[in-house]
């Protein structure tokens, strides 16, 4: 028997998670979707200036802060070795901008947009 789109929509969860490699640090970084609250509170953080610009990099730094569910990214003893103000001070400091971008991409991809794109161009809307 097919399930129908209802019981399918029902039986859905949005508590998907991933692990992401980071070659560099021989280690993966588990990833989880963002809700869309989660995303707008980033865009509202990112944008600048009186022409409601965003700062695409500090949004991506405010998303991968909310999506690594491990390593807590805003633990105190990361903060204090990097000199960060917070997790998205960390992943500036911590990460090279590849790195980030694999990372961008892996949340994006859990979080049901096909491609950064697509996000970014909602975000300045």
């Amino acid at each position: 028997m097919t399930t129908s789109r209802l019981e399918a929509l029902l039986g859905a969860t949005t508590d998907l998670q991933e692990g992401v490699y980071i070659p560099r640090l021989g280690t993966d970084f588990i990833v989880k979707a963002l809700d869309e609250d989660t995303l707008e509170k980033a865009r509202a953080q990112a944008t600048t200036g009186k022409d409601g610009s965003v700062d695409e990099s500090l949004f991506n730094r405010l998303l991968i802060a909310e999506a690594v569910a491990d390593p807590d990214l805003n633990d105190k003893g990361l903060r204090d070795h990097y000199e960060a103000s917070d997790a998205a001070d960390v992943v500036k400091k911590a990460l090279l901008p590849g790195e980030q971008s694999r990372i961008v991409q892996a949340l994006l991809r859990l979080s049901g947009f096909v491609d950064d794109a697509k996000l970014i161009d909602e975000a300045k809307n």
